[in-house]
């Protein structure tokens, strides 16, 4: 049920971040200086056309009618979405592609922040920072400034940014109930939680009187990658960031010799069973039937991951279930989580679009409550009601099912994370559980990866048509060393192979973008 508008690689499991408005909608009925357009000729506006890769939200309704008047009304935006499967990327980048290089009109889209900048360096996009002074006054008082810097490449702002609601994506989570049961503190270190993870083992936790329960799976899929997340910064000092030796040279994490102790651990528990045997060829989906069972103690994922498809089941047998997520601390790692961006993506306005004025009038209408709400829920009072705290009920056959809505989200763009207000204000237990997992992750301890302001060109790399060999070698030899077909201790030669392979070279890339970034950076 979980909005997603843009690209979240890192965050594929999760269901997107949304935000939801600060004060009470009016009704967008009236032009925009307030007078009725009672007896005025109807203004046909200015066609603008935008590209969504989410074709859910395309109900071909009525409602999302009235919502386009009702934009129309207020800021002469003739909108026109066109929608493409695929998600983001894919046939979704594809299309986008064409209809560019076609002449077919496309004025707005969604693109990554590194797909942002190497458009703009292609002369693709507008720079918006003349635009937003003079039609973007509502974007640049609510948008968090934070969200704009991150959108900023040479000193322009590249689009409108979409915030994100999380300070951090993943987390280990653990079952609080269950170390209630068997009086068991929650866990501060790894080795606390070592011990944490062979008392779920051995003393039938869920009460079944079967030795059962597994201590330690995922829930987001990708099991090795989201164990490396959510344990690096136990084991790291950048967690499974790129970290700078002594020289100050980046290097990637698996170099790091805490990146072999980490395997090592994890081999040790899967030797002794507390791991699920099945994780490393299991879907989510099947991950999440663990959970919807009882019989998962801890969990390495995102953090709606033990909410969707899994926490809506089980808690009809166990109603008061709790994962609480935690950081582990370690002798040698970070000990804290690396801050998740303000934002991932934005949206662009490219440049052979006749009429960006109005673009930005369309997208600074979201940047109000009413433009917010009317994007996203429809029309008050025809399509939803809200309740005093902002959460949110369907004036349909079902008040929560947003796939049974007759408009939700066609027209949105802009996202906000309004002060005060929940991030996901739908009024159902899903809605009010991925508030307060949002709440509880963004409390844990987090840094600034080192090179998080630098967005890195990989086309440009001397090494670039040896990344995908260079990154499958070494997914297959964790793989390898995780299920005991070789020692840990042939990791060395591991990592000495990978070099030769190419991966010096892929080193000397990286560092010269990041020392060309730092030029950069403090010329300006």
């Amino acid at each position: 049920m979980r909005l997603r508008l843009w690209i979240r690689s890192a965050l594929a499991a999760m269901l997107p971040v949304l935000a939801i408005a600060a004060s009470a909608c009016d009704s967008p009925v009236t032009e925009r200086d307030g007078s009725s357009n009672e007896g005025q000729p109807h203004n046909p506006g200015t066609p603008i056309v935008g590209l969504n890769c989410n074709p859910s939200f395309d109900r071909k309704t009525a409602e999302e009618r009235r919502v386009h008047d009702l934009i129309l009304e207020k800021t002469g935006a003739d909108v026109r979405i066109v929608f493409s499967d695929g998600g983001a990327g894919g046939p979704c980048k594809s299309k986008r592609n064409r209809m560019l290089s076609s002449g077919e009109q496309l004025d707005f889209a969604e693109l990554s922040i590194s797909e942002a900048v190497q458009a703009f360096n292609e002369g693709l996009i507008l720079p918006l920072n003349d635009l937003l002074d003079q039609y973007g006054l509502n974007l640049k008082k609510n948008v968090v400034p934070e969200a704009f810097k991150r959108a900023t490449y040479d000193g322009n702002i590249l689009g409108i940014p979409i915030e994100n609601g999380l300070l951090t994506l993943n987390a280990l989570q653990i079952r609080a109930d269950w170390l209630a049961k068997l009086q068991l503190p929650v866990p501060n270190t790894v080795d606390e939680y070592e011990r944490v993870l062979q008392a779920f083992k051995e003393r039938d936790p869920d009460g079944n009187g079967m030795p059962d329960t597994v201590p330690l799976t995922v829930a987001s899929g990708g099991a090795l990658g989201m164990l490396e997340s959510v344990f690096g910064p136990s084991f790291l000092p950048q967690a499974i960031g790129w970290w700078q030796d002594a020289d100050g040279r980046l290097k990637p994490p698996e170099l790091h010799p805490g990146y072999k102790a980490f395997l090592a651990r994890l081999v040790d528990w899967n030797e002794k069973g507390y791991l699920w045997s099945d994780m490393l060829l299991s879907s989510a989906a099947k991950q999440q039937e663990l959970i919807a069972g009882n019989k998962a103690g801890s969990v390495a994922a995102t953090y709606s991951g033990t909410i969707v498809n899994a926490g809506e089941i089980l808690r009809k047998s166990v109603p008061d279930y709790s994962y609480i997520p935690v950081v582990l601390e370690g002798a040698h790692g970070i000990n804290r989580l690396p801050a998740a961006p303000i934002t991932y993506s934005v949206w662009v306005i490219f440049k052979k679009n006749a009429d960006p004025e109005t673009v930005m009038k369309y997208f600074d209408y979201q940047g109000t409550y009413e433009g917010n709400m009317l994007t996203y829920f429809g029309i008050e009072g025809d399509n939803y009601t809200t309740s005093p705290g902002g959460m949110v009920e369907l004036i349909a056959e079902d008040k929560t099912d947003l796939a049974k809505a007759n408009y939700y989200a066609k027209y949105k763009t802009v996202f906000i994370n309004w002060p005060g207000k929940p991030v996901w204000p739908v009024n159902a237990w899903v809605s009010g559980e991925y508030n307060l997992k949002r709440e509880q992750m963004n409390r844990l301890p987090r840094f600034e990866p080192v090179d998080s302001g630098v967005f890195y060109d990989t086309t440009q790399w001397e090494s670039f048509p040896k990344l995908d060999d260079l990154n499958a070698y070494l997914s297959e030899q964790k793989v390898r060393v995780y299920n005991g077909e070789i020692p840990v201790d042939s990791w060395d030669g591991i990592v000495s192979r990978w070099l030769d392979m190419g991966g010096r070279q892929l080193i000397d890339d990286r560092n010269k973008q990041y020392a060309a970034e730092a030029v950069r950076q403090s010329i300006r």
